[in-house]
């Protein structure tokens, strides 16, 4: 996966911070999760804040400054 690098390191610079979960729509468990969340296409990144509202949501590689953004305005 493309985003993953970005991903990573987002996730290691903000530890603690954020919480990164990934889903894999291949799997049973994955589908429905991804049913729920209204997932499209992957790779998707929904951000939620800290009362579980979704403020973004990305359907595509993304770009690490901008995610960057995103996440730390939560």
């Amino acid at each position: 996966m493309a985003a993953k690098p970005v991903v990573d390191g987002i996730d290691k610079q903000l530890e603690g911070r954020v919480r990164v979960i990934r889903v894999d729509v291949g799997s049973a468990n994955g589908k429905k999760i991804a049913a729920k969340a209204g997932l499209d296409l992957v790779p998707t990144l929904i951000g939620y804040d800290g009362e579980g509202l979704e403020r973004f949501r990305m359907t595509r590689t993304p770009n690490k400054t901008e995610l960057w953004r995103r996440v730390v305005s939560l």
